[in-house]
């Protein structure tokens, strides 16, 4: 009995401290084990930020009505509806599920902070029609280190996943299919990220990301040369295009398969309500070069561009939720689920997310 009650008071003050704070030579020094809000807000408006998100999307054009596999050494649109199906249907509905954390976090003064952040969310699209099915999922996140000066600039590096995952009920609607579809992974990217906070009413934010020198990534023509497979060490873009059964892409140097992310926030008081949200947010991608099919890349092409807009109100934070809002957003770009990389759609949506 005794041993007992020593284990569940050393687990007790375990999990304590783990929740606890320090403050060290006069309070000018102060250390937590865990912080519910990093450092490095999430967007509230990224369809893959690591926000918890409901979501309903009313798509104005770009429905998604198939999945790419290869054939005869090209990328071939193989769909999923009979006919044309649904195909008037517009409505789908959004479900993420996000974190954004701080873990050993250092402050010294209110001048300088530190911690490891870790970002990451579970994505998935439902149909609005038709039983409801579920298009896929992604697995996304970030863990690096934040730094913070001044309560204004806030810095990120670390690494960055992103894998995405066709859905089984989609599948299995596909007939006459041996091999696996065509999918987009980028395992280990190399992120940097700053966000800056010059006024209170005000972010700016922008990050950075391309593969390390040796990662899975897929599909095969979005790999840049240079980059290794990792259990051995050869090309990566020769090994998957010959799984893909493509013709190597031959890149130029310029070809990084960069992911620029950039956009802006700015919050007006509501007396007793919050605030009014209204953001952009803009990515580039240079895989968009590839014009997404086999023999698509040329130097010369433009990198892909996506556009969201949108407005909202962010509610009052003392329910305790993080930040709880109600937004109505625009979007030119992807369909958001990864593995419709190819799939260019515009879409309203309307929708309550949560973020730290």
């Amino acid at each position: 009995m005794k041993r007992k009650v020593v284990f569940l008071f050393v687990l007790v003050f375990a999990v304590s401290s783990c929740f606890a704070s320090y403050d060290m030579f006069e309070d000018n020094l102060s250390f937590d084990w865990y912080a519910a809000e990093s450092l490095f807000p999430s967007s509230a408006l990224n369809p893959f930020s690591s926000t918890s998100t409901l979501n309903i999307l009313h798509l104005i054009e770009g429905q998604p009505r198939s999945i790419l596999y290869t054939d005869n050494g090209e990328y071939t649109s193989v769909p999923f509806y009979s006919g044309t199906s649904y195909a008037d249907e517009t409505l789908y509905a959004q479900l993420k599920t996000g974190v954004n954390i701080g873990l050993l976090r250092l402050s010294f003064f209110d001048m300088v902070e530190s911690e490891v952040g870790f970002q990451g969310a579970l994505n998935s699209v439902f149909q609005g029609f038709g039983g409801a099915k579920n298009l896929g999922f992604d697995g996304i996140f970030f863990f690096g280190l934040h730094v913070r000066f001044f309560n204004t600039v806030t810095f990120r590096t670390g690494y960055q996943h992103y894998s995405g995952h066709y859905g089984d009920e989609t599948l299995l609607n596909i007939t006459g299919q041996t091999e696996d579809p065509v999918e987009y992974v980028r395992d280990n990217d190399i992120l940097f990220g700053v966000s800056v906070q010059p006024v209170s009413f005000l972010r700016l934010y922008a990050d950075a990301n391309l593969p390390l020198p040796k990662t899975w990534m897929a599909p095969a023509i979005h790999i840049p040369f240079w980059v290794l497979k990792p259990s051995s060490g050869e090309s990566l873009l020769e090994v998957e295009s010959g799984k893909e059964g493509i013709a190597v892409t031959e890149f130029a140097d310029s070809y990084k398969a960069w992911i620029i992310d950039f956009g802006m926030e700015v919050r007006l008081p509501v007396r007793n309500l919050g605030s009014l949200l209204l953001g952009a947010d803009v990515v580039a991608n240079q895989d968009g070069q590839t014009l997404h099919q086999v023999g698509g890349y040329d130097e010369d092409n433009p990198w892909e561009f996506e556009y969201t807009l949108g407005a909202g109100l962010e509610f009052d934070q003392s329910i305790g939720l993080g930040a709880t809002r109600l937004m109505l957003c625009y979007h030119d770009g992807r369909f958001p689920l990864l593995n419709f990389f190819y799939q260019r759609t515009k879409y309203l949506s309307v929708g309550f997310s949560i973020s730290q």
